[in-house]
């Protein structure tokens, strides 16, 4: 999704053969489709991701995770902005990811902590724009945060269904695969963004707005234990209906 003056457009790249990681608030890419558009060997998205895993680099001072969530008018310009600084590559890598995979450096805490780190997070290491993204925590919790204005949840729970159900019966790694041995280091690109001093006090006001609206997020969580989805449906109601 590209930030349009009142209008945003949906864009995709066929061409595209890259996957898009964010970890610490720092942007990587790296091929996962071959030219044919199929998917490459495991082995060397294994070493690609251990390599990212690696990396030491400290999280950038301006993330620009953060404009992701501004108003979209807002965004629309300081994307031109960030167009007319000279970051025409890096955001077309970002824009034309086939998905993107946010790594989160922590475990979860509870469900309260997995239902806020799930559904917002940190913007510091997330691209709200992206069609979908996978977001994975350091115990291996993952989940799929999605931009809404390209299709409904149903397609998305379906989707995420089929990869669950695929890797959990036919997984293509297990922890005794072993990485494949090469440089992941000339296959994984660092994206880098050049930033003026308006850039870096948008990205500064953008936090203090998402900082707000987080901050104003209540979120609680119980277990019904007396009944679930076949219990209802013996009452002629909709789980769906009821749970919404």
């Amino acid at each position: 999704r590209i930030p349009k003056l009142n209008k945003d457009e949906l864009v995709s790249d066929e061409k595209a053969r890259h996957l898009l990681v964010l970890r610490n608030g720092n942007f990587y890419v790296f091929d996962v489709l071959d030219k044919d558009g199929n998917i490459v060997q495991t082995s060397e998205i294994q070493a690609h991701l251990k390599y990212v895993l690696s990396d030491s680099t400290a999280a950038p001072e301006f993330p620009l995770g953060y404009l992701t969530s501004e108003d979209r008018n807002t965004w629309a310009l300081l994307r031109q902005k960030l167009l007319d600084n000279g970051n025409q590559e890096a955001l077309h890598k970002v824009d034309s990811a086939v998905f993107c995979l946010c790594l989160d450096d922590f475990p979860v805490k509870d469900r309260i902590h997995l239902s806020h780190n799930m559904l917002h997070g940190s913007a510091s290491n997330r691209w709200y724009d992206k069609s979908f993204s996978i977001i994975m925590t350091k115990d291996g919790t993952a989940a799929i945060n999605f931009e809404h204005s390209w299709g409904d949840g149903v397609a998305v729970l379906r989707f995420q269904n089929e990869v669950f159900k695929d890797s959990t019966e036919r997984p293509a790694v297990s922890l005794q695969s072993a990485p494949a041995a090469m440089d992941s280091s000339k296959a994984v690109q660092k994206l880098t963004f050049n930033l003026d001093d308006s850039l870096k006090s948008a990205v500064t006001n953008a936090k203090k707005k998402f900082d707000a609206l987080v901050g104003s997020l209540t979120i609680s969580t119980m277990e019904f234990k007396r009944g679930g989805k076949e219990f209802l449906k013996t009452q002629k109601l909709s789980p769906d209906a009821i749970s919404q």
